[in-house]
């Protein structure tokens, strides 16, 4: 019976204009609760919202009591930006011996961009949760080895290092390149180094939790971050160096506490994310 109420809710929740909620006597199953969440997302990918993070308005009226503060009983959140139609927040909350799951819509968050920082002090077993410490200081993703995490006393280094069987060829002889064709491919590698920004968004700042003040679709906003990004002028500079295979620099923010943030890729699939404090 549970099985059919669920499917009823789900089927019923892909054309409802309304927040659709189910409740649960028992705790939910995480793997059927995500397929679930995905099924209705279309096929994009959700993000996790950081209780610890800015908040955005449009999710405080969702998750917020009337004095502010974020309500006791709210679990997890869970974000999803819609692609020609409305976003959606998923929020998860107890009830009861049980829990309850609502889907809202959301038209646009309002949100205005506010200065990246990291969130001292930091607490590692809550910062890297889906980490294993290996030894002080060395942390290794429980899913993928190749992800990993260095902390100093004053620098946060991750990195994932894994060689790509399709490389991004050199451009040999680009200063002898017809205009146009220069410009083409200054653009190509800007979308290139773009959608690497992106990997490095989810493998890097989604892997954590409490770090930075700004939530993952912060980071993926445009008007927040193109400042931030590799410029037309420092991709020309690197096609007419004869070494276009070391790591270059494709993010680059100043933290409002001081120190910095900064990606960088080799365009080999191998990504390095440096935090300074």
């Amino acid at each position: 019976m549970k099985k059919f109420v669920l499917i009823l809710f789900w089927a019923t929740l892909s054309f409802a204009a309304k927040p659709m909620s189910l409740e649960s006597a028992t705790r939910f199953q995480a793997a059927e609760l995500f397929a679930k969440l995905d099924s209705i997302s279309g096929g994009a990918s959700w993000m996790e919202w950081d209780a610890d993070a800015l908040l955005d308005p449009e999710i405080a009226k969702i998750v917020c009591d009337k004095n502010g503060k974020i309500r006791s009983a709210i679990e997890h959140g869970w974000f999803v930006e819609g692609k020609g139609r409305k976003s959606l927040f998923a929020v998860l909350e107890k009830n009861g011996n049980g829990e309850k799951i609502s889907v809202f819509e959301i038209a646009k968050l309002s949100t205005k961009k506010i200065p990246l920082d990291i969130q001292e002090p930091l607490n590692p077993k809550e910062v890297f949760r889906d980490y294993q410490e290996k030894i002080p200081g060395q942390f290794v993703h429980f899913d993928d080895s190749n992800l990993q995490v260095i902390v100093r006393e004053n620098e946060i280094q991750f990195s994932y290092l894994k060689p790509d069987a399709e490389a991004l060829l050199p451009i040999f002889d680009f200063k002898n390149l017809p205009e146009l064709q220069k410009q083409a491919e200054i653009q190509g590698r800007k979308d290139f180094y773009a959608y690497e920004y992106s990997l490095m968004v989810q493998a890097f700042v989604a892997s954590t939790r409490g770090l930075f003040n700004w939530q993952i679709w912060h980071w993926l906003n445009d008007t927040w971050t193109n400042s931030a990004k590799i410029s037309s002028k420092e991709i020309e500079a690197i096609l007419e160096s004869p070494d276009q295979g070391k790591f270059v620099r494709i993010f680059f923010q100043k933290l409002a506490s001081g120190g910095s943030v900064e990606m960088q890729s080799n365009s080999h699939g191998s990504f390095l994310m440096i935090i300074r404090r």
